[in-house]
């Protein structure tokens, strides 16, 4: 009868550790910390799917296991720029240049975010800097982003420093069919409708 009893007390000290976990003595093992790769690839996949704040948390996150990161800088540039957090998108994607002075992405990044600033000097020469490098450029992580939507950027911040003739050679790289005297003023209003145009096609 005692041995009954030890051989059930046994069973059921063994069920009790393999439902419980606790069999091996040892403490529970900590969570692997993710690298700053994995938490880029998490904030790029947040990004795609517009939840922007939590890409931009994941991109500071992976900035704090690497600060030489570029791609984290990258994306967080990005995702600042759509949260409209003008000011700290430029910190990132500056910060992210000065690791990588040829990241053609970053390099968009700006061009779009200089000219949001009206900063349209730098826009141009940011924007021409990568279409000289890949003229067929696209954005790798939307699709939507292309050398057209440079062009089209071009278009807009040489019509905004009055410089027409540049502004419509912009717009004729993306229709050659359009053209317009751009030394009247029914010109230059009408290169002004074609690039609007544009913006809802490109």
């Amino acid at each position: 009868m005692v041995l009954a009893m030890k051989n059930y007390l046994y069973l059921i000290t063994i069920a009790g550790c393999l439902i419980l976990g606790s069999c091996s003595g040892g403490e529970e093992s900590a969570p692997v910390e993710k690298t700053a790769a994995q938490l880029t690839a998490e904030g790029w996949q947040a990004y795609s799917g517009g939840i922007y704040a939590t890409a931009a948390a994941k991109f500071s996150e992976a900035l704090t296991k690497d600060p030489n990161f570029v791609d984290a800088y990258n994306g967080l540039g990005w995702a600042r720029m759509k949260l409209n957090t003008l000011a700290t998108a430029l910190s990132s994607f500056s910060s992210g240049l000065t690791r990588d002075t040829v990241n053609l992405e970053i390099k968009a990044g700006l061009a779009f975010l200089y000219h949001a600033q009206k900063n349209y000097s730098q826009s141009i020469l940011l924007a021409d800097n990568v279409l000289q490098a890949n003229s067929t450029w696209a954005f790798s992580r939307d699709a939507a982003i292309t050398s057209a939507d440079l062009h089209l950027l071009l278009a807009e911040d040489y019509f905004a420093q009055a410089s027409y003739a540049a502004s419509l050679q912009q717009v004729q790289v993306l229709d050659g069919s359009f053209t317009a005297d751009i030394s009247t003023v029914a010109g230059q209003e009408a290169l002004a409708k074609r690039i609007e145009e544009l913006r809802g096609i490109v």
